[in-house]
Order: C-alpha cells, then structure tokens, then sequence
C-alpha cells in the first residue's frame, strides 16, 4: 500500500502534462522549493495540482500567489488536496476563500493485477468515433462525477494519450470509459466511466501494456506503463468502487476538491480548440474550398482564385531567416487580432492536419497558450480565416519556388499591407492580376 501511494505521489502529483492540453498553460511556482506544484489556467478556469509540500512552505503565501493569479484571468480555481498533506493546507484554502467539495478515494492498481473480462456475446468493445461520439456525451453527462469529466478530457484535443473506450450493442452505446496515458510516469489515469463495466479495466491495461504495435495506440504499446490510477465519490458511486476494489485497486488515499471564484465573469470556452473530425472543420473547409476555388497542386498556381480586394507577396525574403519569420508571424498575428471585433474567433487551418478556433486576445502573451496561427507556408498551406472568410490568408508552399503569401479582406489589408511590404518587398499580384 505505502509503495503504491509513493508512486502515485512521485509522479502523478504535480505532473507537468505532455504533451501540452489544448488551450492551456501549465506553469510552474518559481518560489515554491522541494516540491512539484502545476498551475494550469485552461481560461474557463484553473486548477493547482502539487505533490507533497515541505514542513517548511509558506502555506498561505502559497495559496494567495496561485489565487490572485486566477483572479487576474477571472478563472474560478480548483485546488487537490489530499489526507496525508498538512492540515494547515486545507486552513489556508478555507482562509484564502475556497470551499471544499466531497472526499473522493484515491485507487491504485498494477496493470497486471487487472481481471479480463470478455463483453456479452451481444456487445463488443470499440474505440469510439464520430458515429457514437454524440450518444458516448450524453452517457458521461449524465453519469459521474468522473475524475475528469469527458468534456474537458475532449477539449485537451486529439493527443495519442487520450482515448475513449465504448461497449456498444449494434448501433447502441451502452457505456463508456475514457482514460490518458501520463507520458513520462508508469501511470495510465483512469479519468471516468459512464457504467461499471469491469470489460474496461481489461482492455485498458491490455492496450497499456502490449507488445503488438497498434495504430492509434502506439504511444501506449511503447509507453511501458505498470499501473493505473483512479478517483471515485464512494457516496455517488459505490457501485464503481465495489467493482475497483475486486479487480485489484487499492485505496492509497483521499482526495478533496477545493474551489475558489472569482468576482468577475469567466470565459465559456478555452482560448484555443482543436478541431479535427467534427462538422464545423468540415463546413469551414467546404466553405473555403467552394468560394475560392482551391485547387492544392505542386504545379499549378496559384492555389485559389484571389478575391478582391487581396495582395499577393512571395515569401523568399524571409526564408531560412529565423528573425524575419518570427518578425512576418508576429506581424500577422497582430494585424488579425485588430481587423475583428473583441469577442469574434478566428480559425487557423493546415491542409490535411487539426485545424483551430481561437480568440486572437487570449493567446500568445504571458500566461496564454501559444498562438495558433501561422503565416509562413512551411511545406504545408496555412490558412487563416475568420468564420465568414470576409478576410484572411493564403499560404502556398510552393509557388514562386519558396511560396507565397495572399491576404485578402480590406480590414486586415488595412492592418497588414505596409508591414508585409516592408518584409517581404513588392507585391507580385493585386486582386488576382499581376502587380504593375
């Protein structure tokens, strides 16, 4: 039991995820030593996740750094504690503000120990997909509480370590499981499960743990993951703890929820998101596709019919220069942020890769996710659009031998045009005709 917990503490608390959630960003307390602490600001909320703290830690200093920079983003916070951590933590948290939620039970299983239990003959096992994603949603919100519910388990985006498991009957989903695999930890975290469905636990440790290199699961086949862990409210769900505990978890102890929230008012949605196989990807790029006529080839330019107004530059000026990239990116990013209201997404699209929507104003600067957009043709097309496709960006990679960069829209051309002249020179074409 005490060699369980030690793991769970070693590497799953205060563990700085990788690859990085989707519109996050996991920072880390410079003035916190001797121990693990991750604040993650997802811009809907927060949440602090640290190992154990030393004797010596200033505990409400600790606590009121973390708040007040949650309040500087209008984040509600989440804050884990757990039972063998200082009583004067959980002081400290009540001080500062927060309130504690129920006491969940910490399980933690070696893989090996995981009972296989075969489906009925009725049911089968299956990654899920796009047919049953919408049913497998409507399942994990009216289950739970789950140790992460399948909502934000979704909006990390598409990573190799998240998978989602389903039990269907034909067309019917009848339950399902969703987990991660903790790169760089023996851990795979078992975040929910809409049923108690000891088919799960199998298949979950069987994809850990194989030698056999499967597609979608090669992260897992070659991660060498040896245990699991999980968090269940016993008074919620005694049903799904029964069944943990008889399939070889351990209780290595408690955890406990403690929220904090802010005077102003939070974001809906996370400052960037993934899309990938879901229809407004699809719809952005028909779209697209249909109204400027794009044409990807390696030998016929220039990729779509420009619409007027736009401009046309080659990009060989800033090719392999380093400095001169970051300059034409940063440029860009700026002239895209101030051509659409505060408040309007713009989206960020690669030919045959994850596209993104994302607010222009909360990305990019200090304590925000990476900025999504970029401008530079590097061997793929990137585009920039807003949802209306009034303006925005085409890069082609090839065109002109090093690529091409078409900005249309008179807002962003208004915002982008003496910059991109001074960057890139000259323009080659105007409203789709050669430039005099």
């Amino acid at each position: 039991m005490h060699e369980l917990r030690h793991a769970y503490d070693t590497h799953l608390r205060g563990h700085l995820p990788s690859p990085s959630q989707t519109g996050a960003v996991h920072l880390r307390d410079p003035h916190l030593d001797g121990a693990s602490l991750v604040r993650t600001h997802y811009g809907t909320h927060g949440v602090v996740d640290h190992g154990p703290l030393p004797t010596r830690t200033d505990l409400p200093a600790l606590v009121a750094r973390q708040r007040d920079r949650f309040d500087a983003h209008s984040e509600p916070a989440q804050w884990r504690t757990h039972a063998h951590d200082p009583p004067a933590l959980a002081h400290a948290l009540d001080t500062a503000g927060f309130t504690p939620g129920p006491e969940r039970s910490v399980l933690v299983a070696k893989l090996d120990d995981l009972p296989t239990a075969q489906p009925p003959p009725d049911e089968q096992l299956r990654e899920n997909d796009r047919v049953s994603a919408r049913a497998v949603r409507r399942l994990a919100a009216g289950s739970g509480p789950h140790r992460r519910p399948l909502a934000e388990h979704e909006a990390d985006g598409y990573a190799f370590e998240n998978r989602t498991l389903t039990l269907v009957d034909g067309a019917h989903v009848r339950a399902a499981s969703w987990a991660t695999l903790r790169t760089g930890t023996p851990f795979v975290v078992l975040e929910g499960m809409t049923a108690p469905r000891p088919e799960f636990l199998g298949e979950w440790a069987r994809h850990a743990s194989s030698g056999r290199v499967l597609p979608l699961w090669w992260v897992w086949t070659q991660a060498e993951s040896r245990l699991m862990s999980a968090e269940v409210d016993p008074a919620a769900q005694p049903d799904l703890l029964k069944l943990l505990l008889a399939s070889g978890f351990h209780q290595v102890t408690t955890a406990r929820t403690h929220t904090w929230v802010p005077d102003g008012t939070p974001a809906p949605t996370r400052p960037v998101t993934e899309l990938n196989d879901d229809p407004e990807h699809d719809d952005l790029w028909d779209r697209f596709t249909n109204r400027f006529f794009f044409a990807p080839s390696a030998t016929v330019f220039p990729g779509i019919v420009e619409p007027t107004p736009s401009v046309t530059w080659s990009v060989r000026a800033v090719a392999g220069n380093p400095q001169r990239l970051a300059e034409l990116n940063r440029s860009m990013r700026l002239a895209l942020a101030a051509s659409v209201p505060e408040g309007e997404h713009l989206y960020s699209l690669d030919w045959q890769h994850i596209g993104r929507r994302y607010d222009p104003r909360r990305v990019g600067g200090d304590e925000q996710p990476r900025h999504p957009a970029h401008t530079f043709p590097d061997g793929d097309y990137y585009i920039n659009l807003a949802r209306d496709l009034r303006l925005g960006t085409f890069g082609h990679p090839w065109e002109h031998g090093q690529g091409t960069l078409c900005v249309f829209g008179q807002e962003l051309l208004t915002e982008a045009e003496a910059d991109l002249n001074r960057l890139l020179g000259s323009p080659l074409r105007r409203d789709g005709q050669r430039a005099d």
